[in-house]
């Protein structure tokens, strides 16, 4: 008979922290001088979001949309602060690079660009939840990166023209 217990698991990420949009340069800058930084590891696809992919991500998080908040990396050492590597982003390099696009007047949202904005930006709002786990081996991680991205199937085109077709039926 099979029970959960025997189903092998992942280490949970061993530290979380807030990084307000408005601070996202800063904190990988200060990364980059403590350990270095690699946000393209060679399991990562690379940059693959349009425009219009970064524009509706933007636009969907500052409506108040908290999908897609939550960013992984993995750093051999990290809680002993022995850092036996870089930092890695094992998971949000399209949404890192949207919201950097974003900040650097790249990518508009609404007609507009985030210099064109006249209030205040609230950076508790607009946020990402950093996890850094603290995987030992290149296969673990790459175990970790394959679950995470393996699952679920992106809509279609014509899936969302079908959902934006009834939102339009029932306004």
């Amino acid at each position: 008979m099979p029970r959960f217990k025997d189903i092998p698991r992942f280490e949970p990420p061993n530290y979380s922290v807030h990084v307000g949009w408005v601070y996202l340069e800063d904190h990988l800058k200060s990364w980059e001088e403590m350990i270095g930084v690699d946000l393209e590891p060679e399991f990562q696809r690379g940059h693959i979001w349009t425009p219009k992919q970064q524009i509706a991500y933007i636009e969907f998080r500052l409506m108040g949309g908290i999908s897609g908040g939550d960013i992984y990396w993995n750093c051999k050492g990290w809680e002993r602060a022995t850092f036996g590597e870089k930092i890695r982003l094992i998971d949000g390099l399209q949404r890192i690079t949207a919201v950097r696009g974003f900040l650097r007047d790249e990518v508009p949202i609404f007609g507009y660009r985030f210099s064109e904005f006249t209030d205040k930006f609230d950076w508790m709002r607009h946020r990402f939840t950093f996890h850094i786990n603290e995987l030992a081996t290149e296969a673990d991680v790459i175990r970790w990166y394959l679950a995470l991205n393996n699952g679920g199937t992106v809509h279609t085109p014509e899936e969302i023209a079908r959902v934006t077709a009834l939102l339009e039926k029932h306004k």
